[in-house]
């Protein structure tokens, strides 16, 4: 299985009036997240499948990954909600094929805390994500906590420049 997880785009700032939750995406933040959407493609063509957390930055950034391409689907997945354990993100995970290109797009600490569990089997977060920024983490077998391999991290600009 080939894995990307994806840290939603540049969005509004949290208001005292606002809930957290429909935040959208700024105007550039959708931008960059366009350009960085073509990289991501570039470098993934066999991405069929992509998942996101029920917050509106999150959909939005998903949306956006889609539109680059006509053929992928979007799933909406509470567990990739801020707050979520890993392992029930690892539960929808070994539900789907082990030869899927699939992305994930949630939010911090969350993903860098997902992506050092799946990477060393500690729900670390020794891997960071930058607003737009995407991994890569291949798993030769079933997902497992420990099994990943990092193939790469990149942040949304060095994405656009591919």
């Amino acid at each position: 299985m080939q894995l990307v997880l994806i840290r939603h785009a540049r969005a509004e700032e949290r208001a005292l009036l606002k809930r957290d939750r429909t935040r959208a995406l700024t105007v550039d933040g959708r931008r960059r997240m366009r350009k960085a959407a073509r990289g991501l493609h570039a470098l993934l063509p066999g991405l069929s499948q992509i998942a996101t957390s029920p917050l509106t930055r999150a959909r939005q950034t998903a949306a956006i990954v889609a539109e680059a391409r006509d053929d992928i689907d979007v799933t909406l997945l509470p567990v990739l909600a801020p707050g979520a354990p890993p392992r029930a993100v690892l539960v929808w995970l070994r539900a789907q094929s082990e030869n899927a290109t699939l992305a994930l797009v949630g939010h911090e600490p969350d993903l860098g805390r997902l992506a050092g569990w799946l990477l060393s089997g500690k729900p670390s977060g020794f891997v960071q994500f930058k607003k737009g920024a995407a991994a890569l983490i291949e798993f030769a077998g079933a997902p497992a906590a420990g099994k990943g391999m990092l193939i790469w991290l990149l942040t949304a600009a060095q994405l656009a420049d591919l």
